[in-house]
């Protein structure tokens, strides 16, 4: 389960292409305002951007998760994947077991403790869209909820 390079994506014509870069000022805008909470809380928990990731793939994914597969989602090198994960179990942010059907292989679970620090991160950003929400006009909110109402849907479990 690699994640889709650049050179993957489709073809899309004008209007589609209009609407990713709206989307894309929009996304930017939101990671700039949100960065510095970010980057202060990752730096607070004393744990690495990759480690982020990797809790980040864990809470997304179902668990367990072989190391090999993590390495694979992320575009790294299962060195650089064990290396982080040690942390995370020295941490107890990780659970890492063997696999049953192939000793050599280790199969990583996010704990309690890792998903609460996980979901630190995401409440930041939360945090950062309810601000951009609370600045906008009625007609606004109005108009973005409308757009983002069918597709919350179809995206959401």
């Amino acid at each position: 389960m690699q994640a889709p390079s650049l050179a993957k994506v489709t073809r899309v014509d004008a209007s589609a292409e209009a609407v990713a870069a709206d989307l894309g000022v929009l996304m930017k805008h939101m990671f700039r305002t949100t960065n510095r909470e970010i980057f202060s809380a990752v730096e607070e928990a004393g744990i690495t951007f990759t480690q982020v990731k990797c809790l980040g793939i864990l809470d997304e994914l179902p668990s367990p998760i072989a190391i090999g597969a993590l390495s694979e989602t992320l575009g790294l090198s299962v060195p650089a994947i064990s290396r982080a994960v040690d942390g995370l179990v020295q941490r107890g942010e990780v659970k890492r077991t063997e696999d049953p059907r192939d000793r050599r292989s280790k199969l990583l679970t996010l704990t309690a403790k890792g998903r609460r620090t996980f979901e630190r991160f995401a409440a930041l950003r939360f945090a950062g869209l309810k601000r951009f929400v609370a600045d906008m006009s009625d007609e606004e909110r109005e108009a973005l909820a409308a757009g983002l109402r069918p597709l919350a849907g179809r995206l959401s479990p």
